[in-house]
């Protein structure tokens, strides 16, 4: 059977090589911010910027990790000042700073930017391919949990 004859294997081929060009831009736009902090470091940033302040035994559950992990990752953040936490009792409060919703902003800009860049060497029809096709793989891939996806790749509130 030729790649003409199954729609299915033609289909998926393309879709991993766009998956690659997608990660490709993830990862060029996410780079200098790993100069700055941990991926794991980046991942809390990502949650505090985007969902407000959280204790640190929530962010543990949301990340899958233990809690004493946290702490530590926390206590760098606090270090380098991208996070303020307040002790009340046995509870921590972790917030964001300016520094870590700058970072997490940069790295957004960046991604954007290379997008827009990719989709303004497209034809007006070829654009509305995209979306189209876009819209229809987020439909069918969203019932399956993106946590980790969604917290290396935030998105702005309406994105």
């Amino acid at each position: 059977m030729t790649t003409d004859e199954d729609p299915d294997s033609s289909t998926e081929s393309v879709v991993v090589d766009a998956s690659v060009v997608g990660l490709g831009i993830v990862l060029r736009s996410l780079a200098p911010a790993l100069e700055h902090v941990t991926l794991q470091q980046y991942r809390i940033l990502v949650l505090l910027v985007t969902r407000g302040p959280m204790r640190s035994g929530d962010l543990a559950v949301e990340l899958g990790l233990l809690p004493s992990g946290i702490t530590r990752m926390v206590t760098r953040l606090v270090r380098d000042g991208y996070v303020s936490k307040h002790v009340s009792g046995r509870e921590v409060t972790v917030t964001a700073g300016d520094t870590a919703t700058a970072l997490v902003d940069e790295v957004l800009d960046r991604r954007a930017a290379e997008f827009r860049g990719a989709l303004r060497r497209m034809s007006p029809d070829e654009r509305r391919a995209v979306r189209q096709a876009a819209e229809a793989l987020v439909r069918s891939a969203t019932s399956v949990p993106l946590l980790d996806a969604q917290l290396l790749l935030a998105t702005r509130p309406g994105h």
